[in-house]
């Protein structure tokens, strides 16, 4: 019985830079208690490479570090949870300069955070240099999303197409089964189907 050709090696990340961009806003924003004036910004310079077509590609990611939405506290000053977002993004980018998981977008990053993201969370939260609240998932979501949402932009140039047009069989090596799980009462059944499915 002839042996099957093993795939071809999928696309992984190759090089993470990240920036941060101060920004002030042209208007207050409440939330909660607290008033918004300014942001930090994260910004990140991610690499992809296709090892089997010798093909990449550069882009951008960025999103706020909305401390007063994503940590909201009586307890914890501005300064010192803005600071933590700071070093939590800090030590995420050197993370996903580490990460050696390949594949599509989708599967990168949800290895990513389900594996990856919670380790580095303890870590710091119960590390040296935690404060006495802990950095919470939500807040650590946020820091870690202009690296993944990046990845899917990229995913699409490295092939030459809308990214929107890799999330099928073609590119994505498992099905939406592995990431969920219906309902007791749903009527439904992921396995065998992609996100291109459901648009």
């Amino acid at each position: 019985m002839p042996s099957r050709s093993p795939r071809p090696p999928k696309p992984g990340v190759t090089s993470v830079r990240l920036y941060f961009l101060p920004v002030r806003t042209r208007l207050p924003w409440k939330f909660g208690n607290e008033i918004l004036t300014e942001v930090t910004c994260a910004r990140v310079r991610i690499g992809l490479t296709d090892p089997a077509t010798g093909r990449s590609a550069e882009g951008w990611g960025e999103t706020p570090l909305s401390v007063q939405w994503v940590w909201p506290s009586d307890r914890t000053p501005y300064a010192h949870r803005h600071d933590a977002l700071i070093r939590f993004t800090t030590i995420l980018a050197g993370a996903w300069a580490d990460f050696k998981m390949h594949g599509h977008a989708i599967e990168i990053g949800h290895e990513f955070i389900e594996d990856e993201l919670p380790v580095r969370l303890d870590n710091y939260n119960y590390g040296p240099n935690a404060g006495k609240e802990k950095v919470p998932h939500l807040a650590a979501l946020v820091c870690c999303s202009p690296f993944d949402q990046r990845l899917h932009y990229l995913r699409g140039k490295l092939v030459g197409l809308p990214v929107y047009q890799t999330y099928n069989s073609t590119f994505m090596a498992r099905d939406l089964a592995s990431y969920l799980e219906p309902a007791e009462d749903a009527e439904i059944d992921f396995t065998g189907k992609h996100p291109e499915d459901f648009w």
